[in-house]
């Protein structure tokens, strides 16, 4: 058994995201490399387009009048350490001669390879809703995230209290910018800028990390984080550390520190949507399995714990003059005694790290009153920025 992967989460967010989901080893399986020539590249300017077509066959595939069909279906029973629990996991596999692809890097930013160049990812924008509950409004966001290389003035405070000047230091920048277009509290514009001293992957991925408010301990000697501002309309706040570079120093700070209680309601809700429609195990159950090829799979403990999924090629999807093959997508889990209940649907392609597009609730009951809640988000990739880098 395996633990659903969740990041952990602060004080901030609710404890019905580490309630103890389980699911088997079985579904997830060890990833394959997938090859570049399924993207194929288009002149013009970035752009953002999908198609609800079949994704075509590769070239050396026979011809419709030829193509034959085959089903495949194989049925695993794996005995665990206890004689009272076992686990049944059944794949169906509906296959056509066609190129492979497999989903082996989700959530992990890493170079992409497009007819042997490489490229990474420096800018994504997504159209994000969520509904915190469902007697809640559904509220509505633009978010972009960038990252780039460049340079930081860091400052420090000794324990007296006088500021500190450490000079400029090289560190990524990872820049969110949320739009409100139906919020809760914002009023204007919101950008939110973190540095580390090393590429950080999952503060790329991950639009917002209520984890980063603990950097703003004047405590905090985390040896990577150099610094973060925030900035909602006319007011700023900044925290630089010297923490990488020597121990001595507090981290210095400077600004409006009530943008934090300001900006707090919709940071949660956004933070919230996301990870209780993204941040689970079911995307690493088809890193072995390819996905160009329409397929199905069940999986349960015999205690409670359960999951049902389907995968089939729909569509292509164009960025920075790119042309993606889509997957689409459904799920569905169900945690009986944590009275817990999850389901998604939308697209993903093989050969990027980013939801093209989700949809999806986190269903659960407080176990003292019973009362349900259910959480639901939404988001579209509206654009996608590739940058070549060298071999």
């Amino acid at each position: 058994m395996e633990e659903i992967r969740m990041k952990g989460t602060g004080a901030i967010l609710l404890a019905f995201l580490i309630v103890g989901i389980v699911i088997a080893s079985g579904c997830m399986g060890g990833g394959t490399t997938t090859s570049s020539s399924s993207l194929t590249t288009s002149a013009g300017a970035s752009s953002t387009s999908t198609s609800s077509t079949p994704s075509e066959t590769s070239s050396s595939s026979p011809s419709p009048s030829t193509t034959s069909t085959s089903v495949q279906t194989t049925t695993t029973t794996q005995e665990q350490t206890t004689t009272t629990t076992s686990s049944v996991e059944t794949t169906t596999t509906t296959s056509t001669p066609t190129e492979e692809a497999y989903w082996a890097h989700p959530w992990e930013y890493a170079p992409i390879e497009v007819n042997g160049e490489r490229y990474i990812i420096t800018y994504y924008k997504y159209d994000y809703k969520v509904q915190p509950d469902q007697n809640s409004p559904t509220y509505e966001y633009i978010v972009e995230k960038s990252v780039e290389k460049t340079k930081v003035h860091v400052y420090g405070m000794t324990v007296t209290g006088s500021k500190i000047d450490y000079k400029e230091h090289d560190a990524y920048a990872y820049t969110t910018v949320v739009t409100p277009v139906k919020a809760a509290s914002l009023k204007d514009k919101l950008t939110i800028t973190v540095w580390f001293v090393f590429n950080r992957s999952e503060a790329f991925l991950y639009p917002w990390d209520v984890l980063w408010i603990s950097y703003l301990s004047p405590t905090s000697r985390d040896r990577e984080f150099v610094g973060i501002q925030v900035q909602y309309g006319d007011r700023t706040f900044l925290l630089t550390s010297p923490a990488p570079y020597r121990n001595d120093l507090l981290p210095y700070f400077e600004g409006d520190k009530d943008i934090l209680s300001d900006i707090n309601e919709d940071m949660t809700y956004l933070y919230m949507g996301w990870m209780a429609t993204l941040h689970f195990g079911i995307w690493y159950a088809w890193e072995n399995k390819n996905v160009l090829i329409p397929q199905s799979g069940v999986w349960s403990d015999m205690q409670g714990h359960s999951w049902a999924w389907n995968t089939k090629p729909d569509g292509t999807a164009s960025f920075s003059g790119i042309t993606f093959k889509l997957v689409d997508f459904e799920w569905k889990y169900q945690g009986s005694p944590e009275g817990v209940s999850m389901d998604g649907k939308g697209k993903f392609s093989p050969y990027l790290p980013l939801l093209v597009e989700g949809d999806g609730h986190y269903s659960y009951s407080d176990p003292k009153t019973g009362e349900k809640t259910v959480i639901y988000a939404y988001f579209k990739l509206e654009d996608l920025r590739l940058e070549k880098v060298s071999s």
